[in-house]
C-alpha cells in the first residue's frame, strides 16, 4: 500500500494544477492517504515536530470566535492540508530505498520542465486564464502549475539535484528551462542555492562556468512582446510591495496569535474591504514569512523559527543532508517574493528531500 501511495504521488506531481477538479487536487488526496497511514501505524517523529502545527491549530480555533463567519471553514481546509504534508514527510521517512526517493526528485522536476516546454510552444498565450482567477501570462514558460514563479522553483530543484549528481547536461536543460520562465525570484533562488551547492560539494570552478553561461542565456532570451518578459519590469515590484503592506496591516489586527491559518483571504475581505476573493492569489501573501506572521502571529513566527533551528541543529553530516540544505536555501530565498513555502508541490518536494536525511 505504501509503495502505491508513493507511486501515485510521483505520477500526479508533474501534472500540477491542470488536473484540479474544482477546489480539489488529486495529489492532496494521495498526501492525505500517506498521512493517515503514518498516523495509524504510529510512525515515530521528533518531539518538536508538532510545535508549529499546534500553534497553527490554536490560532485557527481562536479565529472562529474573532470572525464568526462561515468562510472561516476555508481556512480549516488549508490547515488540514498543512497537517497532511507534515505527516506525509513522516510517511516517506519510513521508506528504506533512499536512492529511489532521491532519483524521484530529479524525475518529477524533469517532467515538470518537459510539460512546461509543451505549454510554451503550443499555448504561449494564457491571458484568457485571468477570467478564472489566474494571472494573465504571455510568452512565458508557465507549465502545469499555471504560474512561472512556482514553476521556476520546481525547475531550480531539478537543476540543483542534477548538479549534485554531476549530470551537467541535464543541469543545462533545467537552466535553459528556468530562463524561459522569466522569473527573477527563480533566478535568484538558483544563484543562491547553486552557490551553496558549489561550496558544500567543492565545485567552485564549475559554479563560475555555469553561472556565466546562464547569464549569457538570459541576455539572449527572446522578447516577442508583453510586460511579463521584461526583466526590468517594475509593475510586479510595486505590486509586491503593496502586498507586503496589506499582509502587515492584517498582522497588526491580531499580532499575538494572528488571524488563523489560513484565513488570509477572509481577513483581506474584512479588514481591507476591496479584494478579489476569486483570485487564486487571494489566500496567500507574496512573502511566506509575512504569511506566517499574519496568520499565526508573533507566537507562531517564533515557534516556526525555533522549530527550523532545531531541525537544522539535529541534522547529521552526509550527502543527502547537503542536498536538503541546498533545496531549503532555494525555498527560503524564493519565498521572500512568492508564497512558495506553503505551496503543496514545494511542501511535497521538501518532504521527500527531508525524508532522505539520516536521523
Amino acid at each position: 500500500m505504501e509503495q502505491i501511495i508513493l507511486f501515485a504521488f510521483l505520477i500526479l506531481f508533474p501534472f500540477g494544477q491542470i488536473i484540479k477538479i474544482g477546489s480539489l487536487n488529486p495529489i492532496d488526496i494521495i498526501v492525505c492517504l500517506g498521512a493517515i497511514t503514518a498516523i495509524i501505524k504510529r510512525y515515530k517523529y521528533p518531539k518538536y515536530f508538532n510545535d508549529f502545527l499546534m500553534v497553527a491549530i490554536f490560532s485557527y480555533l481562536l479565529s472562529i470566535f474573532i470572525f464568526k463567519n462561515s468562510q472561516v471553514f476555508v481556512g480549516l481546509l488549508y490547515l488540514v492540508r498543512l497537517a497532511a504534508y507534515f505527516y506525509f514527510y513522516i510517511f516517506l521517512s519510513n521508506f528504506k530505498d533512499k536512492k529511489l526517493l532521491f532519483n524521484s526528485l530529479l524525475a518529477i522536476s524533469f517532467f515538470s520542465a518537459l510539460f512546461g516546454w509543451f505549454q510554451y510552444f503550443f499555448y504561449p498565450d494564457l491571458t484568457s486564464l485571468k477570467y478564472i482567477g489566474w494571472d494573465d501570462h504571455l510568452f512565458r514558460l508557465v507549465g502545469t502549475y499555471l504560474d512561472p514563479g512556482f514553476t521556476s522553483l520546481i525547475i531550480v530543484f531539478g537543476g540543483v539535484t542534477s548538479f549534485v549528481k554531476k549530470k551537467y547536461l541535464l543541469f543545462a536543460f533545467f537552466a535553459v528551462t528556468l530562463a524561459f520562465t522569466y522569473s527573477r525570484a527563480g533566478y535568484l533562488a538558483l544563484a543562491v542555492s547553486f552557490f551553496l551547492a558549489s561550496f558544500l560539494f567543492k565545485r567552485f570552478k564549475m559554479f563560475l562556468i555555469i553561472l556565466t553561461c546562464f547569464l549569457v542565456v538570459i541576455f539572449l532570451l527572446p522578447k516577442p512582446g508583453g510586460e511579463g518578459i521584461n526583466l526590468t519590469r517594475t509593475y510586479s515590484i510595486s505590486s509586491r510591495i503593496n502586498n507586503y503592506k496589506e499582509t502587515f496591516e492584517i498582522f497588526k489586527k491580531s499580532p499575538v496569535f494572528g488571524v488563523g491559518f489560513n484565513n488570509i483571504c477572509l481577513a483581506k475581505a474584512i479588514y481591507l474591504k476591496n479584494v478579489n476573493s476569486g483570485s487564486h492569489s487571494c489566500s496567500g501573501s507574496d512573502s511566506s514569512l509575512l504569511l506566517i506572521l499574519a496568520t499565526t502571529g508573533i507566537v507562531g513566527f517564533i515557534i516556526f523559527v525555533n522549530s527550523i533551528s532545531k531541525v537544522l541543529f539535529a541534522l547529521k553530516r552526509g550527502f543527502y543532508t547537503k542536498v536538503f540544505l541546498v533545496l531549503l536555501s532555494a525555498v527560503f530565498v524564493h519565498s521572500f517574493f512568492v508564497n512558495s513555502l506553503f505551496y503543496p508541490w514545494v511542501m511535497g518536494y521538501l518532504a521527500i528531500s527531508a525524508s532522505l536525511v539520516e536521523k
